[in-house]
């Protein structure tokens, strides 16, 4: 799913929430997971005088895309961007303050298979994991499937609120909270949809914002999970 411009700026609420739960953020080292085009580095970047902020992505094109922005945006002193591996973090123990995976705002065609225990490793003590992700907490049938990727809705985490927490929990993870985004998200979905003609609405719309079995808030949520390391 790519938002527009006009999208974004109705999901910062999400991107807030990153900021509130990092906050002082001036200093830090910021690990991005699935860091896509780089925005979200650069969106943590512009709010720091000092620190470091590094992005990996397994997608070369959005890599060399983020890698090119550095200098463009004056950022080369605090963001970098690295080539991501599948299932591991090419860092040492305990490297990080924080580490964000965003897929909500941002998402990338290429997710990493990294774990929550794999993520805990480069935190240091005290670091802040928060992640968001897209679920669906029940089965959905294939044609159901097909309609939301024909509207664009072509990623989705099988998993529950109580999974994320308790991948978390089992990572080692404290102060475990998951807060729901859907509200949030929804808003945007119905602009998208009240931009097409009802002649003409896919019906991958009335599947994810009317359908009571299959929908937004019912089998699908987006989440903002968040965890420290103790």
């Amino acid at each position: 799913m790519k938002w527009t411009q006009e999208e974004i700026t109705l999901l910062s609420p999400v991107l807030e929430r990153f900021e509130i739960d990092l906050k002082p953020l001036d200093g830090k080292s910021i690990l991005v997971l699935c860091s896509s085009g780089g925005d979200v580095a650069f969106w943590l970047a512009r709010r720091m005088k000092k620190g470091k902020v590094i992005g990996v992505e397994l997608d070369p094109q959005l890599l060399e895309r983020a890698r090119q922005q550095v200098n463009e945006q004056g950022l080369e002193r605090i963001v970098e961007f690295h080539q991501a591996e599948k299932t591991r973090s090419p860092f040492p123990d305990s490297t990080f303050d924080a580490l964000v995976s965003e897929f909500v705002v941002f998402p990338t065609p290429a997710p990493t298979e990294i774990g929550q225990p794999e993520m805990a490793r480069v935190l240091k003590s005290g670091g802040l994991m928060a992640l968001t992700d897209v679920i669906v907490v029940k089965p959905l049938p294939q044609d159901v499937r097909t309609e939301l990727r024909n509207i664009g809705l072509d990623y989705l985490c099988e998993a529950t609120q109580d999974d994320f927490l308790r991948w978390m929990e089992e990572a080692g993870l404290v102060e475990t909270e998951v807060a729901d985004l859907t509200p949030v998200v929804r808003r945007v979905w119905e602009r998208r949809r009240q931009s097409v003609s009802k002649a003409e609405e896919p019906k991958g719309f009335t599947y994810l914002l009317d359908d009571p079995n299959f929908g937004l808030g019912s089998a699908i949520f987006y989440i903002y999970v968040r965890g420290k390391k103790p």
